[in-house]
């Protein structure tokens, strides 16, 4: 009972009345609405226990093509795997007897003066023959080059189209011609003489006379080298030109007619004065720059020469 029916009911029975309803009917019908709760949430547990005993096989069923496709890519993957396992071999097989492993060809870039056929003779590469092994002797082929060619200055075997090698070169420039027995040689920026004698010299180079250490020939190149532009034009020969007392000395024949004399050692430091010292002059003169800087004409030198040879016939 709820408490207001209790209430009621004690005041009733104080005032000696009885109740107009009944105590047990009132139970009752609260007894058997919480029956019928009872009963309600009784069927919806059975409800739900019976979706769930029916979602429970159809969600193993669901999970079975997974499974299947899971397997499958499992076993594609061990297939591929055991395929690759024995096709790459049999695929080295078949390179290594087929015409690809072979070299077929070598062409030659970069080369003016040195002949491609000549490089390709001194690379000692065969065509027919294996080309991994020629390959991984690339750096050997390159010293061999450029050993017996000194005009090449550096060299790069590469591998183009499979089965062909390329060799890159780049040659030493020409920077003057050594005078020797009325021939000129060339002479490379790397102060190596090639032993290619032509009759005429070439046009543009200065010539050097009276060499025959290849260390002089060298440091004159290196100190040619750092002269300017304009300078380096004017110069049409150098002749070695040592003393007793000096023998680094050089006669330097300028294009303009002057003659310039100066030690190797001071050649870059001091023929930068040329220019300025040349415009003042008003004839052809010689230049002397072995002990400081000083002028004379060469005409005085000839004069003096002529004198020389006067007075030596006279005293015969």
């Amino acid at each position: 009972m709820t408490p207001w029916q209790k209430e009621n009911l004690r005041y009733q029975k104080e005032k000696g009345d009885q109740p107009v309803w009944s105590p047990s009917v009132i139970s009752g019908i609260h007894s058997d609405e919480e029956q019928s709760e009872d009963q309600t949430e009784e069927k919806h547990e059975e409800g739900a226990e019976t979706e769930d005993s029916e979602q429970a096989p159809r969600s193993f069923a669901d999970r079975l093509p997974n499974l299947k496709k899971y397997r499958n890519r499992v076993l594609l993957r061990r297939l591929l795997l055991i395929i690759g396992v024995l096709l790459i071999p049999l695929l080295f097989i078949l390179y290594y007897v087929s015409p690809l492993s072979k070299l077929a060809d070598v062409k030659v870039v970069g080369n003016d003066q040195v002949s491609a056929q000549s490089i390709i003779e001194h690379s000692e590469l065969t065509t027919g023959e294996e080309i991994w092994p020629q390959y991984f002797d690339s750096e050997q082929t390159e010293q061999a080059i450029k050993k017996a060619l000194p005009r090449v200055k550096n060299v790069q075997v590469t591998i183009t189209s499979l089965n062909q090698f390329k060799i890159r070169v780049s040659e030493y420039q020409e920077v003057a011609l050594l005078a020797s027995d009325n021939h000129y040689s060339p002479i490379l920026e790397s102060g190596v003489v090639v032993n290619e004698p032509s009759d005429q010299p070439l046009e543009g180079l200065p010539i050097l006379e009276s060499f025959s250490d290849q260390s002089k020939i060298k440091e004159v190149l290196t100190a040619y080298q750092k002269l300017s532009q304009e300078i380096r034009e004017g110069i049409s020969q150098i002749k070695y030109t040592p003393r007793d007392s000096n023998d680094e000395l050089l006669t330097i024949y300028m294009n303009d007619g002057n003659q310039v004399i100066v030690n190797i050692s001071n050649m870059a430091s001091q023929m930068q004065y040329y220019p300025q010292i040349a415009k003042d002059l008003k004839e052809d003169s010689i230049i002397d720059m072995e002990v400081g800087i000083f002028t004379y004409p060469i005409s005085n030198t000839k004069d003096s020469d002529s004198a020389t040879e006067q007075s030596t016939e006279g005293d015969s």
